[in-house]
């Protein structure tokens, strides 16, 4: 039986600097045309997610009416075959 190696102990000190976050580099507060600018690309982003997500819900769903149709279309040949006998 091979025993690994314990990880290497590292100090509360070297913990917390690698948790803590990053300065910003620029250190004056968000203006307001980066704000709006911000929010008009989320805005933008959302409208473009649901756009597709229909696009790609509404492909599913044709192909989901086609099965139904062909499986409609199917039983009743099914069931004319069965009566006939």
């Amino acid at each position: 039986m091979m025993h690994q190696r314990p990880w290497r102990e590292r100090s509360i000190g070297s913990v917390s600097k690698d948790v803590s976050p990053r300065e910003r580099e620029g250190k004056t507060p968000m203006t307001f045309g980066h704000a709006v600018a911000m929010t008009a690309v989320g805005v933008v982003g959302v409208l473009i997610a649901f756009w597709v997500l229909s696009s790609l819900a509404g492909i599913i769903l044709f192909f989901v009416k086609i099965g139904v149709i062909i499986a409609l279309i199917a039983g009743v040949f099914w069931l004319v075959s069965r009566f006939r006998r």
